[in-house]
């Protein structure tokens, strides 16, 4: 198992990390990608798209009926014997590193950055956005509830049978 806020945090940090490696790659490659309006433009446009995934994930995870996970955390059960189920301090930490997710992303950029348009080399930062405007909101929701939010199986059988999502007092 591993925290909620935890998962989507690493996910945006790879994000970040397989834009720099394909950037990185697909710049020293093929150079620079040209901006005919100029570099202003470029960043503004850049900066809508990151704005607009943010937002898109801070409505992934809101309390709309048929689009957000925000009524699935008051549905979480609780863990009343954390020591039992709940991983120790650095494993859960280990748990959150999705390395098949960091090479699809850098698969991904490194091949749309060739092939096609070298701007889609930092295509995973609107990933980024978006997961780390999830951990954001989820964290929030934690501080207001008092409660963590725990994702995976659990490594001991609970009554409540197939569930996913867990909370735990802070």
């Amino acid at each position: 198992m591993f925290r909620y806020v935890h998962y989507e945090v690493m996910c945006g940090i790879l994000a970040v990390c397989a834009a720099a490696v394909s950037a990185g790659v697909v710049f020293g490659v093929k150079g620079a990608p040209e901006t005919p309006r100029g570099v202003a433009h470029a960043v503004a446009f850049g900066l809508l798209l990151l704005a607009g995934g943010a937002g898109f994930g801070i409505v992934s995870v809101s309390r709309l009926k048929w689009f957000g996970e925000g009524r699935d955390f008051d549905k979480a059960v609780p863990l009343d014997e954390t020591g039992a189920v709940l991983p120790t301090q650095g494993e859960q930490y280990r748990n959150c590193v999705n390395v098949y997710l960091f090479v699809f992303l850098v698969a991904y950029a490194l091949g749309g950055g060739l092939l096609w348009e070298r701007g889609l080399a930092l295509s995973p930062l609107f990933l980024a956005a978006v997961w780390l405007a999830r951990g954001w909101w989820v964290a929030r929701w934690e501080r207001c509830h008092g409660l963590l939010l725990w994702n995976g199986r659990a490594r001991a059988r609970l009554p409540e049978g197939d569930q996913d999502l867990y909370s735990s007092i802070r």
